[in-house]
């Protein structure tokens, strides 16, 4: 398996230190520093404008509330919690106003040592079911695991990614599993484009096992051959691989959970503003909703 190896490698070799913004919140008349933890190479966040809705405390953004970013590449909320001093950072709801997700969950920062490890999950809707994502995000690796309402339809990632350009490049390793479609596929990524194949595909019917394919994806172009067998090494490594994104996901109703519990002790008191002063109402009430 060096094909995925060396693309694993090439992504790790990416990836830059974390850094923490120190920054004024704009809507701040009182010295409120705030820190925000990104990466080196994110010149958005570093260019961005920061506003902040909850308590200052000793010249420091303190307790519950949230915090808005505008940059150029898109408007984000999150709803989060500084504790300890501001040395810990807790994340519990994030809204991505440029892809109109809102993700709910629980990530722990800690703000001296810059790490941050966080379960969450989004949820999409269409005319005959719903999609859930959860998802864990660590440092290193982000474990995957989108699946329907009804059961019909499961999708397990593993996803080695960096900052590139100011876009998320990654390398991702898949299985797409339907009641007539089980496809296994290695891709690399950038943000909103197509995933492109690499390395081994194999799609095969559970429902007519004599339809099946495997492909040979490389720099020259694709290699197919019929009624084979994915190596056995391959299904071996995606097996213990779904097994293990199913693990690390687990956590994630419990993250939901403390999410719901702590957006209604902010919504109690941020649902009763009238005005504010660095974004139209309607907007800042839409965590009401």
């Amino acid at each position: 398996m060096a094909l995925e190896a060396d693309n694993i490698q090439n992504i790790q070799e990416m990836k830059t230190g974390s850094v923490v913004l120190k920054v004024q919140p704009l809507n701040k008349k009182e010295q409120c520093n705030l820190q925000y933890l990104t990466v080196e190479r994110d010149s958005y966040a570093a260019s961005g404008e920061f506003f902040w809705d909850g308590k200052c405390v000793n010249g420091k953004a303190d307790g519950l509330g949230r915090i808005f970013m505008k940059t150029d590449s898109g408007d984000i909320e999150q709803l989060v919690e500084y504790t300890d001093n501001q040395k810990l950072m807790n994340v519990y709801w994030i809204y991505d106003r440029k892809d109109k997700k809102i993700y709910s969950g629980h990530a722990e920062i800690d703000l001296d040592e810059k790490t941050q490890f966080g379960y969450f999950r989004t949820v999409e809707s269409s005319k005959a079911d719903l999609f859930f994502t959860d998802f864990l995000e660590t440092k290193d690796v982000t474990y995957v695991y989108r699946y329907s309402q009804d059961s019909s339809f499961e999708e397990y990632t593993k996803a080695y990614c960096a900052l590139e350009n100011n876009q998320r490049k990654c390398f991702n390793i898949s299985t797409l599993l339907k009641p007539d479609l089980e496809k296994i596929s290695f891709t690399t990524s950038l943000d909103n484009e197509k995933p492109k194949a690499i390395g081994y595909v194999s799609e095969s019917n559970p429902l007519n096992p004599e339809k099946k394919a495997v492909k040979l994806i490389t720099e020259k172009g694709n290699v197919t051959t019929q009624n084979e067998e994915f190596p056995p090494e391959y299904l071996t490594y995606i097996k213990e691989t779904n097994n293990e994104i199913k693990n690390r996901v687990s956590y994630v109703p419990q993250a939901v959970t403390l999410s719901e519990s702590k957006i209604a002790d902010y919504t109690g008191k941020a649902c009763s503003v009238t005005a504010v002063d660095f974004m139209p109402l309607e907007e800042y009430l839409k965590i009401c909703e």
